[in-house]
């Protein structure tokens, strides 16, 4: 034979040798070594002998590229070998394989659709130019703790000063909500509207880094003062508006009763800004005041920076920093103490959507489910593979080894996975659909709802899941199956032998596994459905049902004057009184369980603190009759009448939390308070105005649940009025049918003024839990998904060995064992398992409960009865599933026990 024909032999001898796990360079030097030896053999020496094998070959690189060749079409071959055998093993099992897919579908699809709420809100990116490089400038409050101290809005001079003298950003812009509001009032054309819009700075956009899609945005100079008429619209806006019409550019409209001229179009990509809702802007114009040492108290600005190239973010805060602190040590009656904070946008809208707790909760409650899926789908394969011990024993007789074994399961599993993966983004889709409808209870989660997709941060997560996942527990089969004996498995194929008890113990702890897991996110999720129960069913201190409200924000120079202020609310509230469907109705500057805005106050008698450590409550400007409208309860004193107007003595009303906190075993009636708003300086006057509290009303909460009533106060509207005013509406109809009446009364009164956020009261109170109901939803429903799963593992883990016991239970019966006595063989057997797995799961969950509270401010839920009713759940439905099993174990004839192979 000659030398290349022996060389081809030896190479496919070598490879088959040391396989694919072999060095590559081992391999070439054992390729020389052979032709060596061959070449000594004839009579060669060995120096010259190594250089002629080595020519022979063309030298080490050729022969490694030949063995990567070799290589990859070996590898490519078996892949493809293994993908068709275990087509063929899955077509033969089309149950098997469509509940393993679904299972593992399942656990996929809840994680998918979960991560993609992550991905929208901590993940995605802002859509501005090089958003990295977009900073978050803000005021660091002494007085502030956690984040909340980070995250201060800057007053109009810091945000000067800090623009005057930084130089590591390229520019820094500011923006500011309208004045007593986050909306403007849009007139003109159509009927009035409220929309969402801001003051910015001239450089706003540029500084973001977004470029206009029609016209322009502002131009240096237009915000100061006279220039400042131009407004630009967001895209959405524009299109439904204007119906998309070019010829928008020049036209004027009007915003809050005051001429603007359109001057361009930004692009949808600011709608997925979801910190940022406004859909037109018009210049920032500080006012004297603002600018004023006296306006450094006043922090109501958010302001950006871009970095300059080269400068690191921690050189910028550094840079801030140094100048805060020369600013306040210039200025220490305003900004004594305070600092300067620097942050990516993207970090600062994750710390303000407050809402990382809550998904760290829901990605472990479906994690959760994905472990007890894949437990699932390791029995499922451990039990199908002990039906293919002979299958393995004869293939290992044959010739194949435990690598090779262990691949095909591995490709298999990688199999399933895939489809289980695919099926699993197709139920994410779904999902998100569901999601987008609930994420309905207020603007900002109705933003953020609009913007859940399957983005490219979900399709990398999902395959990555379904691969691990496949891989990880198809490692489970692979590995018993790698450290088996083929004699003993043709042994145990035999008529008479049952399942290894190695085997039973990883199946066994499988199941047990899924029970504790099951036991622990049922306990979380009982937590919070019971949370929001007591939250739902508590007394708000007042009777939400059959009450309209709407906001009417005034808006206008002609309602800047307090006088036409209170007489519009009049005039209104006049014309819903003749409509015969009203009962009552009145006027407040907020509703309840909106959050009120806070006043300071000091109490006459007692010594006077410093403005910033005067005692703070919740305030309402509110008419005559508002305690009637929503019933809440006069507890002492009396309320408001159209007699305590701007020309009577000032009074005010507190409510019980109010009088027990700061008039213990004191009657407040006839006590005197001086108010001061918390963000107006010009109502801090150098004379106290000393209001009478000539009422105490019963306590309405501010969030549902809430455990301790905050301090409220109301001022008569007619003596402190308030442009931005809410009508409230009892009525002895359906109230959701009573909107067009309202909007008619108020029309008639002035057509150019809107009406919004119409909505019943019940809703008003469903809104403030802040989507405290969608968590409850999906803990529950991820907690009864993981049950369903571990009761169907048990079950199915049960009778798979019910099954393998068939023989013996035969011959137990042939012997004269009793059914009963069957039956309870294995539901012994069985409920040690389970009560091994609740043991566990329940031990770990007693911590559950404080760990909620310490993480959900202000979560506070009795869980005795959780902690004593769900280990008792679980071990009923895992009781349940054992029954079934066991039952038909003990109806087994043994005659057919017998005869079975």
């Amino acid at each position: 034979m000659s030398l290349l024909p022996r060389v081809s032999i030896l190479w496919r001898n070598l490879f088959r040798k040391f396989r694919l796990e072999q060095d590559l360079d081992d391999e070439v030097r054992a390729y020389v070594q052979i032709l060596t030896d061959e070449k000594i053999k004839a009579g060669a020496a060995r120096e010259t002998a190594q250089r002629e094998a080595m020519m022979e070959l063309g030298g080490v690189e050729v022969v490694k590229e030949q063995v990567r060749e070799i290589r990859a079409g070996n590898f490519l071959d078996a892949l493809f070998q293994d993908i068709r055998h275990g087509l063929r093993m899955f077509a033969k099992n089309p149950g098997f394989t469509a509940v393993a897919v679904l299972t593992l579908a399942l656990g996929v699809g809840v994680n998918s659709t979960i991560f993609s709420v992550v991905s929208t809100m901590l993940l995605r990116k802002p859509p501005v130019r090089d958003p990295d490089r977009l900073m978050m400038l803000s005021s660091r409050n002494p007085g502030a703790a956690g984040d909340e101290a980070n995250h201060s809005p800057v007053s109009p001079p810091d945000s000067l000063d800090w623009r005057a003298q930084a130089t590591a950003f390229s520019g820094i812009a500011a923006a500011s909500s309208f004045e007593n509001s986050d909306h403007a009032t849009l007139s003109g054309g159509s009927e009035p509207e409220r929309i969402p819009g801001g003051q910015v700075s001239a450089n706003y956009f540029q500084v973001l880094g977004v470029a206009p899609l029609l016209g322009r945005d502002f131009l240096p100079g237009e915000d100061q003062a006279g220039q400042d008429r131009v407004v630009v619209l967001r895209a959405d806006l524009w299109k439904r508006r204007f119906g998309a019409d070019p010829r928008v550019l020049g036209r004027t409209v009007k915003i809050n009763g005051d001429a603007y001229t359109v001057v361009g179009v930004m692009p949808d990509s600011f709608r997925k800004l979801w910190l940022f809702p406004e859909q037109l802007w018009i210049p920032l114009v500080f006012t004297p005041q603002q600018l004023s040492p006296a306006g450094r108290k006043e922090r109501s600005l958010s302001v950006f920076g871009r970095l300059k190239p080269g400068v690191s973010e921690a050189e910028a805060r550094s840079e801030l920093e140094t100048i805060a602190r020369r600013v306040a040590a210039s200025n220490p009656e305003t900004d004594k103490g305070w600092g300067a904070n620097v942050m990516t946008l993207q970090e600062y809208a994750i710390q303000e959507s407050n809402a990382s707790t809550a998904l760290a909760f829901l990605m472990a409650a479906v994690g959760f489910v994905l472990l007890i899926a894949c437990a699932n789908l390791a029995n499922l394969l451990l039990a199908r593979n002990s039906n293919r011990q002979r299958e393995f024993a004869i293939r290992t007789a044959l010739g194949a080894g435990q690598f090779r074994l262990a691949r095909q399961l591995l490709s298999e599993c990688l199999m399933l996975g895939l489809w289980g993966g695919g099926l699993g983004l197709l139920l994410a889709v779904w999902g998100l659909r569901l999601l987008r409808t609930a994420f309905n209870w207020n603007e900002w989660g109705a933003l953020i709802g609009e913007q859940l997709s399957i983005d490219r941060n979900v399709l990398l997560f999902t395959l990555a899941i379904s691969a691990v996942t496949a891989l990880v527990f198809g490692l489970a089969p692979a590995f018993q199956i790698s450290r088996r004996d083929p004699n003993a498995d043709l042994k145990e194929s035999s008529r008479s032998a049952t399942v290894g008890r190695e085997h039973h113990r990883l199946q066994n702890l499988l199941v047990s596994g899924q029970l504790a897991l099951s036991l622990i996110l049922l306990v979380g999720a009982g937590l919070f459905v019971k949370s929001f129960i007591e939250e739902t069913q508590a007394n708000p201190g007042m009777n939400p049902h059959n009450v309209l409200t709407a906001s009417v924000p005034l808006t206008g120079t002609a309602y800047k004057d307090p006088e036409h202020q209170v007489a519009f609310v009049q005039n209104v509230l006049r014309e819903l009184a003749r409509l015969p469907q009203v009962q009552a109705g009145a006027a407040t500057s907020d509703l309840p369980f909106t959050f009120p805005a806070s006043v300071h106050f000091a109490v006459e008698g007692r010594p006077v603190a410093k403005p910033e450590e005067q005692p703070s409550a919740g305030y309402f400007a509110v008419s005559p009759g508002y305690f009637g409208v929503l019933q809440i309860p006069l507890r002492a004193g009396r309320e408001f009448k159209s007699s305590d107007n701007q020309g009577a003595a000032p009074v005010v009303v507190v409510n019980e939390a109010f009088a027990q906190k700061f008039f213990p075993n004191e009657n407040p009636l006839g006590r005197h308070i001086s108010i001061s708003q918390e963000n107006s300086a010009e109502s801090r006057p150098t004379s106290p105005r000393w209001s009478e509290i000539v009422g105490v009303a019963g306590n309405v909460d501010e969030l549902l649940g809430q455990q301790t009533p905050r301090p409220h106060i109301f001022e008569p509207f007619l003596q402190r009025p308030d442009p931005s005013m809410n009508v409230v509406v009892r009525v002895g109809t359906e109230p959701g049918a009573f909107a067009g009446p309202l909007r008619k009364a108020v029309w008639s009164v002035d057509k150019d003024q809107p009406v919004t956020n119409l909505r019943t009261m019940d809703r008003v109170l469903q809104d403030a839990g802040q989507g405290d109901d969608l968590m409850a939803e999906l803990m529950g429903a991820f907690a009864g998904i993981a049950l369903l799963m571990a009761a169907v593992g048990i079950y199915g883990l049960i009778a798979y060995l019910v099954g393998k016991r068939t023989h013996e239970i035969g011959i137990r019966i042939a012997l004269g064992a009793r059914r009963r006595e069957v039956l309870a063989l294995v539901m012994r057997n069985s409920m040690s398992l389970v009560l091994a797995g609740v043991g566990i799961g329940f031990l770990i969950s007693l911590g559950m409960p404080r760990l909620v509270e310490a993480s959900f401010e202000g979560f506070h839920v009795r869980s005795g009865w959780i902690l004593a009713g769900t280990p008792l759940t679980v071990i009923l439905v895992a009781l349940a599933s054992c029954y079934f099993p066991a039952r038909r174990a003990s109806r087994v004839d043994p005659m057919q026990a017998l005869r079975q192979e």
